[in-house]
């Protein structure tokens, strides 16, 4: 499952992951959040994978989601984007994302093993 807050306060959206998150739950998720008439492309993010028993996402539904984004991309706005992963694999998977999304986009991409770190990352 995969489920938004937002800290206006802190201009922060965090995306909670649990349990099992496979292809479906993820693009679905993001195709949701994109699609509400109050998203602001000028928040940063904050993935927070620490609460998944398992991750089922392949490379094509990261290029999938990736693309979903182009529209925002295009705006040109300079976020950050900080990932919590405290596993081996959920970071594994997280770096892979990081390199998948590539250069020229105007977000800054970051793991972390530390929601600590990645906040004062995101606030500094």
């Amino acid at each position: 499952m995969i489920t938004f807050s937002t800290d206006h306060s802190t201009r922060i959206r965090t995306a909670h992951y649990t349990g099992i998150v496979d292809d479906e739950t993820l693009l679905r998720a993001y195709a949701a959040l994109l699609s509400e008439p109050g998203y602001d492309a000028t928040f940063n993010d904050l993935v927070d994978l620490r609460g998944v028993s398992r991750l089922e996402v392949s490379a094509d539904a990261m290029r999938q989601l990736i693309s979903m984004y182009t529209p925002v991309d295009q705006l040109g706005v300079q976020t950050r984007l900080a990932v919590v992963a405290a596993s081996d694999v959920t970071f594994g998977m997280s770096r892979m994302y990081e390199l998948l999304r590539g250069d020229g986009v105007p977000e800054e991409i970051r793991v972390f093993r530390s929601h600590d770190d990645a906040v004062a990352w995101l606030t500094a």
